[in-house]
């Protein structure tokens, strides 16, 4: 439903709607609203304090935006220029592709979607759109992850020939996650929340804070925590599409989770490079560092941090930066200055690997990418 009517934007704005106003879509329409060329035209939101929040927000800074408790709606809105998708995983490709078939350029948070075949069909509908997609791999747009891979590019450390990374969280530890006795003061449409999805489950409280650990509708902590440094690996190394993912991983103990909470992937990639990447969601803090091992030198890297050549001792960024950079990235390849730095094609990688590091442990077997007929084989 629309609260507002329609408003033509000013000529050279581009007007954006927001599916889901969430923790994510919220860092997002901050970002949104310090940007010139943006007018926040519309929010969508299944969770209605979320979405009448998030409204007020942007009506306080001057945006004449309208509510969508359903995304259709929102997508069919013909005032709205771009869509940012920051839903739950399971939702991401479907939104995604509905989007682009309206003709609106998209920014999809990653993971990019929950399943390889799914990749499979984004990568198809991005080749055949005239449409700007911007996945949220805002490490492509951090000025350290820039400075670094023009650093690595130009051969002050020589070819990449292995990363080793870890990502800890603590995200499933007793009292940071939210279980048991939790209650929404306000409505949230838990059916229109499970768009999309063949069997829908009996209205959950616990499934609507915590889906990332059901598989349903995430990818646990491999997906989580896994997608964000391997796209980083992946711009250092200009890799992309694994050859192989073994993986072993460690189930959630918490009551009801279908997902691991703790995996150990080691990927190989044509050319002979590889990567080894621990990740752990019930961690007793955040954590997070790649070492990069070349031939001519070794580097460590962080969101924040960058040590090695051929950068000063100490580089220091922040991830705010870079998702403002990367909106901004957004925007300017709309307008057509430049290309998008994380277009399906290039963030697709990362998400695949996570995925075939999950169809990997659940199979106890090597899951490897066949290129030449794009699809997964264990």
């Amino acid at each position: 439903m629309g609260a507002l009517a329609v408003a033509k934007a000013p000529a050279g704005q581009i007007v954006v709607g927001v599916i889901g106003a969430g923790f994510r879509g919220m860092q997002l329409i901050h970002a949104c609203l310090d940007h010139p060329s943006i007018r926040i035209g519309a929010v969508c939101e299944t969770y209605e304090p979320r979405m009448f929040g998030a409204g007020a927000i942007t009506r306080a800074r001057g945006h004449k935006t309208r509510y969508y408790r359903l995304y259709r709606d929102l997508i069919a809105d013909g005032d709205i220029t771009a869509v940012i998708v920051a839903t739950p995983d399971f939702s991401h490709s479907m939104m995604t592709l509905e989007a682009l078939k309206a003709g609106k350029h998209v920014y999809v948070e990653q993971p990019l979607c929950l399943s390889w075949e799914q990749g499979v069909e984004l990568l198809k509908a991005e080749r055949d759109s005239n449409r700007v997609v911007q996945v949220g791999s805002q490490r492509r747009s951090s000025p350290i992850y820039i400075a670094a891979a023009k650093g690595i590019s130009a051969g002050a450390l020589g070819h990449l020939r292995m990363a080793r990374a870890y990502s800890d969280s603590d995200a499933l530890r007793p009292g940071v996650l939210k279980r048991g006795g939790v209650k929404l003061t306000e409505p949230l449409n838990f059916f229109d929340w499970q768009a999309g999805l063949a069997v829908k489950a009996p209205f959950s409280v616990d499934r609507f804070l915590n889906w990332r650990y059901y598989s349903e509708y995430g990818g646990g902590a491999v997906t989580s925590l896994g997608c964000s440094v391997l796209d980083g690996i992946h711009m250092l190394a200009g890799a992309n599409f694994p050859l192989t993912v073994k993986a072993s991983g460690v189930p959630t103990t918490v009551e009801g989770f279908d997902t691991f909470e703790r995996a150990a992937l080691t990927v190989e990639y044509p050319g002979g490079q590889l990567v080894t990447l621990a990740l752990d969601a019930a961690a007793q803090n955040r954590r997070e560092l790649t070492s990069l091992d070349c031939d001519a030198g070794h580097a460590d890297i962080t969101p924040d941090e960058y040590t090695g050549p051929p950068l000063p001792r100490r580089l220091v960024d922040g991830e705010g930066i870079a998702t403002r950079a990367h909106l901004a990235n957004f925007v300017d390849a709309i307008e057509g200055r430049g290309s998008a730095r994380a277009p399906v094609s290039a963030a697709f990688g990362a998400t695949l690997v996570c995925q075939m590091a999950n169809l990997s442990i659940r199979a106890g077997r090597t899951a490897r990418w066949n290129a030449a007929e794009q699809r997964v084989e264990i």
